[in-house]
Parts: structure tokens; sequence; C-alpha cells
């Protein structure tokens, strides 16, 4: 009968499948949701209302990897981890709760409709007369969730070969007013509970990332194993000599 709690082998396979196959690439997607965090990007979409780029800690793992990842929180070797998983999974649910909530709050905000058909009837002006300003008539329903998108997602410059890129270049400071914490448009509050949703995941976050980082390095010298798989050398055979001019 195989005891309840075993401890591992040196150079044991199944704790390199923690660190090659859950430890590596959890850290990484941490890191990128630290990156992102940082800069106020939560990679939120109106079309999923999901954070496009942050996700719940599962979902960095391959799927046909995921009975290793399974494997790592079942084991006594890495207790408390499967708590602080589910515990960033729930910020990150609250946090897209609350970006949800202060889009659909601002997109309907009376002060909000009257600003983007005012700037929507500039800029189809402007467009007319101008090449480099892309318009067609689907703006006029796509583009208030653009903006949205975009004040949610603390974006500053779009990259040129977005289409919206010329209309947030022009018209970005008129819609957005978190220095006033979007009181004229009726969602301070729901403004707040996002910084505060937003704040409260890359706390978490940070931490994770720090605590698993110290972990996999535990587990590597405890276990002798490298932090990442040592690419093979292909060696080439005598028979190939032939060819070498």
């Amino acid at each position: 009968m195989i005891p309840d709690v075993a401890t591992p082998p040196q150079h044991s396979k199944r704790v390199e499948a923690w660190v090659y196959a859950v430890l590596n690439p959890v850290l990484g997607g941490l890191q990128r949701e630290s990156f992102l965090l940082s800069k106020g990007n939560l990679s939120w979409r109106y079309y999923s209302r999901k954070c496009e780029y942050i996700g719940p800690i599962r979902e960095y793992v391959q799927i046909d990897q995921r009975p290793n990842h399974e494997d790592f929180v079942s084991d006594p070797l890495n207790t408390g981890f499967r708590e602080r998983f589910e515990a960033h999974d729930r910020a990150l649910g609250e946090l897209e709760l609350s970006a949800n909530q202060f889009a659909s709050g601002l997109i309907h905000a009376d002060l909000f409709v009257k600003k983007m058909q005012e700037s929507l009837k500039e800029y189809e002006s402007i467009a007319q007369g101008n090449p480099l300003y892309s318009y067609d008539e689907s703006m006029q329903e796509s583009l208030p969730r653009a903006v949205a998108e975009l004040l949610v997602n603390r974006i500053e410059v779009l990259p040129e070969h977005y289409g919206t890129a010329k209309f947030w270049e022009k018209y970005r400071e008129r819609f957005d007013l978190s220095a006033q914490e979007f009181e004229p448009y009726g969602q301070r509050g729901s403004f707040r509970t996002l910084v505060q949703a937003r704040g409260s995941l890359h706390e978490l976050a940070d931490k994770l990332l720090l605590d698993l980082s110290t972990h996999r390095q535990s587990l590597c010298r405890t276990f002798d194993i490298p932090a990442a798989p040592i690419p093979q050398v292909r060696t080439v055979g005598h028979s190939a000599d032939a060819f070498i001019v």
C-alpha cells in the first residue's frame, strides 16, 4: 500500500513536472499580470467582460498539464498554495465585476452619451477631409464601448494601426476624468471600487510571484533539479563530414 505522504527522491520527475509544467508557466503569467497592473491596464474587454491577459491561475497551465497542477496543490510539500491560488482568482473575479459595473454605468451616463455624440460629429467632419482619420458608420455603435474599455484599462496612447487611434489621440482628455474620480458621470463610487479591486489583485499577484519564485528555488535545491529543462544538444555524426568542403 502506498503511504499517504511520501517524500519524493532526488532528481524526482514528479517535482520536475511541478516546476516545469506548473510553477514556470504560472510565474510567467503572474509576471505579465504584475506588469499590466502596474500600468493600470487590466486588459479588460467589453465584448467578453473578462480580462484578456490576466486569468485564473489554473488557466496559466496547459490543459494537458492540469493533472500536474492538481498534484502540486494537493501535496503537503506545497501546503497553502491551493488557498493562495483561490484567493487570487476571487480577487480577479471581483476586479472583472467592478470593471463591468463601471463601464456599464459609464456608457449610460447622460454626460458620457452627450460627449460621445459631440465628439463623433466633430470627428466625422474631420475624417471626411483627411484620409489619415479612419471613419465608418459602425463607429456610431462600437465607439462608446471602445472608449469605456480604454478608460477601464487606463490606455493613454493607442498604436497607429488601431482604427480608434486618431479618435483617442484627439478626444481622450475630453472623456478621461479620473482626476475627478468620474464624478461628473456619476461614477465616482464605481471608479473607486475598480481602483481598489485593481490594487488588491496587484498586491496579491506580487506577493504570490515572490513566494512561488522562492518555493521553486527551494524545490530545485532540495531535489537537485534545474529550474528549467536543459536543451538537448544535437551532435553531428561522422557521416556528415563527407559533405563538409
